[in-house]
């Protein structure tokens, strides 16, 4: 008895999805294609009001222009734009207001002939009803629930239900798509109103980039209904098989149902990629799933007739079943999601809208107020959005749920928490009573920041440039810490991916590791605690996207010695040394060497003065650059013999002859120039950060 019930109860509910998806399948792409026939008869008054439209373009850029031709005569002070130029841009924007419908019918018809060429596209497969699916559907289920008809009847309308349900959704979608497009074309003299301007222009670019963008997405509405119709068609054909001989029902259901979340989605995913996308679909199906609650509210009446069959058990497995899958709809809605709304200031509801909503939101901000906190996916629903659309959240649920999204800011205490579309800002008081500002930004949204900063990634997988400042600003760039021993090398690739193999590293002070390598020992300064310096260096980044500035190794001089006899075997050494120096020289001064610096003497009293190019900055006037035999860079100064007069001293003290101190002729080499030392690099003033520019 309850199964021949429930068969009946499939069977309704199957004819009644698929003359549904029947109905409306192929109706959507051939009434609303490429031109504005749908949107004049539909809407007629748009058609009529479009000759207001243009006047109050007209002057809308009438004013725009006389205030900026206003403002040219503050000369220099007012940075006004040239007189000349703004009436020339201000008249052939003038004349775009008045041809605005024929412009954009043109770009209409460009877009006519990729929309034409995939209707056209022949397909057998696209020959089906959609009434067939429940017969195919019921044969592929027998073998999961072969022992029990009334499951399989209950995964039947499970299935249908939700294929018919988010394939009406897509088709809510390309109408709604077709929609803006008609909305962009009868409003786009106020486009070009905002043309004519430096200021305003922007404005212009982005509704250009947006009719761009809206209009390859009514292109895809073919593509992504074509595909989905073509994929039942084949379905119905073939059962699921695939021709590798694997295949199924489930499988092939759950390829539809994705596909057809993905066409859904696909605004949103243009719109990540950086293109001016109308996010459309939520808004219409969740008044929809409202008014479907009313009308189950309305029939809730015959829920008291399942009380007949519940002597039975496989009655009240029917009643749940079917209850079971209207709370999986709902579950989509979860608590957290109307707490969100409840807090949100603007922005794109996440929850409901409607009764049911307004009653969710209402809890929501009971809730918020009693200690509740949002979760990782109720703030990426705000900070992932565009500016314009994701409204924001601050206040105490700010601070307490920042952590459930920013995974290294878990635990710690926040106060002052903004969070906008593409942007956060909180501060963070560590234990030790240092504050620090924190700014973060969204890579998707913004370039990369020239101020010190690391990366950090969100619970939704998305990356954001996180910029601190004040006194605690370090805690925030985590300093590694090494050691030098030789088994850190996994950390040390870890950490510095980029760094030379063989490298190991210690940790000498806040911000600076000693680094040793094939190529030498140096230093490395981290961004976040010292500004670039100016001596030869290599720019890398760690793991976290912070800048580290890698020194130059220093060059070394050879080791001379000291001593009477040492002559010779010191100017064999520097022609070892300095292969390239073809002069002859008859000694060395390596005083100082431990400096970066040291002096060979010629025979005819000159000499010649090498600077380490990693040490010292680049010579005023003439000299010539050498490089050694270990490949290092040195600077050669010239210098002419001289001589010069020198105190005579004894015992530490000065030699008088009479009052005058008692001198001796010293000859000598001068040298014009002397190139300066490069310092040590300067701490950074972390007080203020930079915020980087919007994409």
């Amino acid at each position: 008895m309850l199964d021949w019930i429930f068969d009946g109860i499939v069977g309704w509910v199957s004819s009644v999805v698929t003359k549904l998806m029947d109905a409306v399948s192929g109706l959507f792409l051939g009434a609303l294609g490429t031109d504005m026939t749908a949107m004049e008869e539909y809407f007629p008054f748009v058609s009529k009001a479009f000759t207001i439209i243009q006047f109050t373009a007209w002057t809308l850029l009438f004013l725009i222009t006389i205030w900026k031709m206003f403002r040219a005569f503050g000369g220099p002070i007012t940075e006004a734009e040239n007189p000349l130029t703004l009436l020339m841009r201000a008249v052939v924007f003038a004349l775009l207001i008045g041809f605005a419908k024929p412009v954009f019918l043109y770009v209409l018809k460009i877009a006519r002939a990729p929309y034409t060429a995939l209707m056209d596209v022949t397909m057998g497969a696209e020959d089906f009803t959609f009434a067939g699916i429940e017969s195919v559907l019921r044969s592929g289920l027998i073998s999961v629930a072969a022992g029990t008809s009334i499951v399989g009847s209950l995964l039947v309308i499970i299935l249908m239900i939700a294929l018919g349900w988010n394939y009406f959704k897509l088709l809510l979608e390309v109408v709604e798509r077709y929609v803006v497009v008609g909305v962009l074309c009868y409003t786009s003299p106020l486009a070009y109103a905002l043309g004519a301007s430096k200021d305003t222009s922007q404005v212009f670019r982005s509704w250009c980039r947006m009719v761009g963008s809206q209009l390859l997405l009514l292109v895809m509405n073919v593509w992504f209904l074509r595909a989905f119709n073509s994929s039942v068609g084949q379905y119905l054909g073939s059962g699921g098989a695939l021709s590798n001989g694997h295949g199924s029902v489930f499988l092939w259901l759950f390829c539809a149902l994705a596909f057809l979340k993905v066409a859904q989605r696909f605004d949103s995913y243009l719109a990540s990629i950086g293109l001016n996308v109308a996010q459309t679909g939520s808004g219409l199906g969740m008044e929809l799933l409202v008014a479907s609650r009313v009308v189950m509210g309305g029939l809730g009446g015959f829920r008291s007739a399942g009380s007949v069959f519940r002597g039975g058990g496989g009655g009240a497995g029917g009643v749940g079943g079917i209850g079971g899958f209207t709370s999986k709809i709902m579950d989509r809605f979860k608590g957290n999601s109307y707490i969100r709304d409840a807090v949100v200031q603007g922005g794109v509801r996440m929850g409901a809208g409607g009764p049911l909503g307004f009653i969710g939101r209402a809890f929501g901000g009971f809730a918020a107020k009693n200690g509740a906190t949002l979760n990782g996916d109720s703030i990426s629903s705000v900070a992932n959005r565009a500016p314009n659309q994701s409204g924001g959240i601050a206040g105490n649920i700010a601070d307490r749920s920042l952590g459930n999204y920013l995974p290294n800011l878990k635990g710690k205490s926040l106060s002052g928490t903004q969070i906008t579309g593409g942007k956060i800002a909180t501060t963070a008081t560590g234990a030790d009573g240092r504050t620090s500002s924190i700014s973060l930004y969204n890579a998707s949204q913004f370039e990369k920041p020239n101020s010190p900063h690391s990366v950090v990634t969100a619970s939704d997988g998305s990356q954001w440039y996180q910029m601190a400042s004040g006194s605690g600003a370090s805690e925030f760039f985590g300093t590694p810490n090494f050691t030098g021993a030789a088994n850190e090398a996994g950390q040390v690739s870890a950490t510095f991916p980029s760094a030379e193999e063989g490298t190991s590293l210690r940790t000498v002070g806040d911000g600076v590791l000693e680094a040793s390598s094939s190529s030498g020992n140096s230093l490395w300064y981290s961004g976040a605690y010292f500004d670039e310096p100016e001596a030869p260096h290599t720019v890398m980044q760690d793991s976290n996207g912070v800048d580290w500035y890698a020194m130059n190794p220093n060059a070394e001089p050879p080791a001379f010695e000291a001593g009477d006899g040492a002559g010779e075997y010191n100017c064999a050494q520097f022609k070892q040394f300095m292969p390239g120096y073809e002069q002859d020289i008859s000694s060395v001064n390596f005083s100082g060497s431990q400096e970066g610096h040291f002096e060979v003497r010629h025979d005819d009293g000159s000499g010649t003065a090498f600077y380490d190019a990693t040490r010292y900055e680049t010579p005023r006037g003439d000299y010539n650059t050498y490089e050694d035999a270990r490949g290092s860079q040195w600077y050669a100064v010239h210098g002419d013999p001289a001589v010069e007069r020198r105190p005579v001293y004894e015992d530490g003290k000065a030699v008088y002859d009479g009052e005058n101190v008692r001198t001796v002729q010293t000859e000598t080499v001068r040298y014009r120039a002397t190139p300066n030392k490069f310092g040590e690099p300067h701490s950074r003033n972390n007080s203020e950060s930079h915020a980087p520019k919007r994409k």
